[in-house]
Order: structure tokens, then sequence, then C-alpha cells
């Protein structure tokens, strides 16, 4: 605190030279956005200086609740950002909600309350000219997919989608109470990813009316309730304002309860070279946050889609944490984990966590390249730690995964095959090296079930297939499943059952193979080099997997000699224990007989 607060005189005594430092108080006496903005005589709002910043300005927000969305469209220059400081760092929370009153109760038995509600939250109509209030637009999500969010006593409440389900919930929940059950309306949509929640609500947009039942039963005046009226805490979408802004740093804020939809973020730093820095982005209805440019010390945690982070080009992504992201339900296939991003080049992921999240943890998904991921923990996400598709040149180094895709923020559903640590799928030239992979589903899996063809403005149509990897210097330890997986769904590993109807014989099908040879991928030939890893697995934990078992010629192997004459992989490897400090306590340091270090392999074994 004490550097934080040297860091502002400075940055103040600085800026004061050239350029205007406005202050905002919410809670000064005198606050108004009519005032000069001077620290005598603060603005009220964040976005009333938001309105009159030009480049090199500086805006100091005191300690306070700030109900607003801050419409920043004003950018900075190389030099001379535009930043916004909370001062102290972390005492100033940005909302997207409001408190409501004057609840009053409706006819029955159950405790159910009600209060005029005016918000309708829309992210898309229909060519019928309806209103999409729900996102992705299928039935799936009619519930999941909205962006309405109620909280009580400073925790969530779950929704419902009608005010007959919510009055069947009821029932179910008192039922349960009385004979002295857990509630089994008010739990988690995965047993341990988010809750505990106060009650439940339902948003009747047509009607307008919020309606809600809290655990107890009891009056909600006599509650702090909060409900989200704003879809937005700072800055506008890409919709809104297409090129974004650049040179924009903001600092030391708390943003939260945003009424926001899957795959749109409540912090819109999109353009180029902005920064957001000792930061918390937290409770969002879906996502969270986008930045072009860099984060550095920020934690996302809690919101109901992905968290979000700093993407596009030219990104960086450190010292940040994202956890318990993505406990909302939404399409595990489609969009998911604590950060999802896309079509993303030449960025960094430097010393962050991603920790039990849905989905993968991070997931690099479509046209991803040149992207470093060093010094990076992954831990119990649903899913992958690290998921990599259709993307290329990706490096993964000196990087820990524990614990990823193994049940415990709720049981993976199907498909579940290729799930690991570190999963890389349909991708090319990716560098996996001096990484430590303990206790996944699998530790390391390559996915196949190219070729996937994708258009590109830089390399032109890329047939997306593994190739190019050089795995090397990795621990893969008591994983439960395989220690290394190679789960290749594709013709070399013989024909799949959903084919024999179609060619009848296997004659046929090798027919086929020949006369399409762009459909076979022997992993032995796409010039991948794996080596010097160590692998180690207890009792019922596999070695290796060699294409996928519902393909007739594929193979596990349980010693390194085999394995070596059918493929020439690991060479160098070895099959050992690796001597963690204490696995047990999550110290997956190395002891000084540990074999690893004549490898010169794992997260805490290379020099």
């Amino acid at each position: 605190m004490v550097l934080a607060t040297n860091a502002l005189v400075l940055l103040l005594t600085v800026s004061q030279l050239t350029c205007a430092v406005y202050f905002v108080d919410v809670n000064s006496p005198k606050a108004s956005d009519a005032n000069p903005g001077t620290a005598e005589l603060p603005f009220k709002t964040i976005n009333r200086a938001a309105q009159l910043v030009q480049p090199g300005d500086v805006v100091v927000v005191k300690a306070g609740i700030y109900r607003e969305h801050v419409r920043l469209t004003r950018s900075g220059k190389p030099g001379a950002p535009i930043t916004f400081i909370a001062d102290p760092p972390g005492s100033v929370i940005l909302t997207g909600a409001d408190p409501i009153t004057g609840w009053e109760r409706v006819d029955g038995n159950a405790p159910i309350y009600r209060v005029p509600w005016k918000h309708r939250f829309v992210i898309n109509r229909r060519p019928d000219g309806s209103l999409v209030e729900h996102h992705p637009d299928d039935e799936r999500h009619k519930l999941w997919g909205r962006a309405e969010l109620v909280i009580v006593d400073e925790k969530l409440c779950l929704p419902a989608l009608t005010l007959d389900e919510l009055r069947v919930a009821w029932r179910r929940h008192v039922e349960a109470v009385k004979s002295g059950k857990p509630s089994p309306v008010l739990q988690p949509p995965l047993p341990n990813l988010g809750g505990p929640f106060a009650g439940m609500f339902c948003a009747d947009t047509k009607n307008q009316w919020l309606y809600l039942w809290l655990a107890d039963g009891s009056d909600p005046n006599s509650h702090q309730v909060e409900a989200a009226t704003r879809g937005a805490l700072f800055g506008l979408s890409p919709w809104e304002n297409r090129d974004g802004v650049r040179f924009v740093h903001v600092r030391g804020f708390v943003f939260r309860h945003a009424a926001t939809f899957p795959q749109r973020a409540a912090v819109w730093l999109h353009g180029s070279d902005n920064l957001l820095e000792d930061c918390i982005v937290e409770e969002m209805a879906g996502g969270g946050v986008l930045v072009h440019g860099a984060m550095r010390r920020c934690v996302i945690r809690r919101c109901g889609h992905t968290g979000g982070g700093s993407a596009g080009t030219n990104f960086l992504n450190e010292d940040c944490v994202w956890e318990g992201n993505s406990w909302k339900p939404i399409d595990r296939g489609w969009d998911a984990g604590g950060f999802k991003l896309a079509w993303a080049k030449d960025g960094v992921f430097r010393r962050c966590v991603f920790r039990r999240n849905g989905g993968p943890g991070l997931w690099l998904d479509i046209h991803v390249r040149n992207v470093i991921i060093t010094d990076c923990t992954f831990w119990e996400n649903e899913h992958h730690g690290l998921f990599v598709e259709i993307s290329r040149d990706i490096t993964i180094v000196r990087n820990l995964f524990v614990r990823n895709g193994i049940g415990i923020v709720g049981k993976v559903e199907w498909p579940d095959w290729g799930i690991a640590g570190l999963t890389i799928a349909e991708s090319q030239n990716c560098v996996v090296v001096f990484n430590t992979f303990a206790g996944n589903k699998d530790g390391i899996a390559l996915r196949e079930q190219g070729p996937r063809p994708l258009k590109t403005d830089d390399y032109g149509v890329i047939p997306y297939h593994n190739r190019g990897h050089v795995i090397v210097g990795n621990i893969c330890a008591f994983n439960r499943g395989y220690q290394l997986a190679l789960w290749y769904d594709n013709g070399f590993f013989g024909w799949h059952p959903a084919e024999r109807d179609k060619f009848k014989t296997e004659a046929a099908y090798e027919a086929w193979l020949k006369a399409n040879p762009d459909r076979v991928f022997d992993p032995t030939k796409v010039g991948m080099v794996i080596d010097r890893n160590l692998y180690w697995g207890e009792k019922g934990q596999k070695l290796i997997l060699y294409g996928v078992p519902w393909r007739p010629k594929h193979r596990e192997f349980n010693d390194l000699s085999e394995w070596r004459k059918a493929t020439g992989f690991d060479q160098q490897s070895l099959i050992d224990d690796p001597k963690f400090v204490n696995p047990q306590a999550d110290d997956f340091h190395l002891l000084p007989d540990s074999p690893a270090h004549h490898l010169n392999a794992g997260r805490f074994g290379a020099g």
C-alpha cells in the first residue's frame, strides 16, 4: 500500500506538470458533476471525468461504491496515457447492481415477494422481430444464458424462468429442509463450483416484475437486496465503439455484478495498448473482462461464464488469477473456462493461476498463434488445465498442471475423452517443455480429428492437424488415466465403428484411405519430437495410449521399449518415481535424488 501511495504521488506530480488531474469522490458532501473535478470540489461520477479526459490526464477516484457505467470513448497517446486510479487501490467498487426495496408478498403459501422491474436485457433480435434475452439463442440456454443477477446480503441467488417454476422450487426446498436434507434447488449446477446461494429469483420482463424467495423464507425488505441493472461497467463494446480505445490505464478497481451475457464483458478495454492493473473482476452474470494490451496482478473470479482477460495482438497477462468462473452450465463444447480466446496472436501468459474453473482453465481456440505460456499453474479445473485447439506456434514452458479433469468441480460429461492437464487438438508447431503434470485425468494429450481446414488472413487455408510439436523434458506422474495419450480418432488406427456400415469390409476402408491420404495422419511422420520425459504411474494408472480405444489398431504401452520400437519416440525418456518433495501437500518441487534432474525435466527441475 505504501508503494502504491508513493507511485500515485509520483504519477500525480508528473501529470500536474502538463496535464489535468480530475478527482471523483462519491462520498464527498461537496461532490457534483457540475464541479470542476478538483480535490476540493470533486465530481460525483467517474463517467463525468471520462467525458473530459485528454491524453496524459489522470482521474483519481476516491473510495466508495460507484453505481454507474463509465462510457469511455477517448484514447491516450504513446507516452501520454489516460489513467484511472482507485485511491487507495481496492477501495473503489464499480458495480452494475442497485439496491432493490419495496418488496411486496405475492398471494399464496410460498414466501415469494415481488417488485416492479423495468429492466430488460436484450442481446439480439430475431428475423420475426422478437427479442433475444438469452445467449446462445437456443432452448438449452433459455435460463442460464440470461443476464439477470440478484444479490442478497452479498450472496448470489439462483435464477428460475417463470413464477410457476419459482413456486415449485420453493416447495422442493421446504420439503428438503424439513427432512434435514440439503436443498436440491439451491445447489450449484456443478457440485463444487459456485454458491452458496441466498435464494431464487425470476425476472418476468414481459409483465415487468422481479420475484424472489429467500432460503429462510424471510422478508427481503429486512435484507440488503441488490439486482444488476447495467449490462456493462467500464468502456463500450465493439458494437458501440468498433475501434475501441488506446493507451488507457486502469488501476486498483473492483468491478462486480454486471448483467452480462455469455461472451460479453463488463469491462471493455478493447482497441490496443491498454492496461488493467491490480483490479478485481468478479461475479458477473456472464462474461467478465476484455483487454487489448496488458493485464497485471488482476483477479477474475466467480463469473457465470468465462472470466476473460487480455487478448488481441501483442497482449500480456501477468501475475493474474482466474478462479471459479463458468460456474453456469453453459455448453462446454461451445465456450467455457477461466479464459477463452480466439484469433489472438503474439501474446504472453506469465505467472498466472487458473484454478477451479468450469470447462478448461485456459482455452486457446481458432488460429491463436505465437503465444508463450510460462510459469503458470493450472489447478483442479473441470476439464483441461490448458486446451490448445486449431492453433499454432504455442510455447508452453515451466508450468504446473494438477488434478485437472478428474471431477473435483463436477463430473465431466461425455465426450470426456482427450481431457488432460494439457490437451493439444488439431494444432501445429507447439513446444511443450519443462512442465509438470500430476494427478490429472491424463497428463499430456494430443487429440486428432483433423484435418480441420481454416481460412486465415496470414497463412491462407490451413488444414489444421497435429504436426511439428516438440514435447521434451516434462514430468507426467500419477495422472489417473494415461501419462501421455495420443487420442488419434483417425484412419491410421483403423476404421471407426460408425464407418463399418458405410464400407462393409476393412479392405474397402483401406482402399478409401489410400485414395484419401490427407485423411490419414501417422503420428511418427508429422515432424513431432517426443523425448527426455519422465513418466510414472501408480497401480491402475497407465503409461501411454496410442490411438483411440474404439479403433482396432490402437495400442497401450506400459513400458518404453515397445513404445520406442513402435514410434521412435522417447528414446531418452525414463519411467521412474519423480520424487516430489511432498505431493500430498501439493509440493511438487524435486528431492535432490530425483531422476528428473538428470533429464533436466519438469517445472522445478529445468535449469
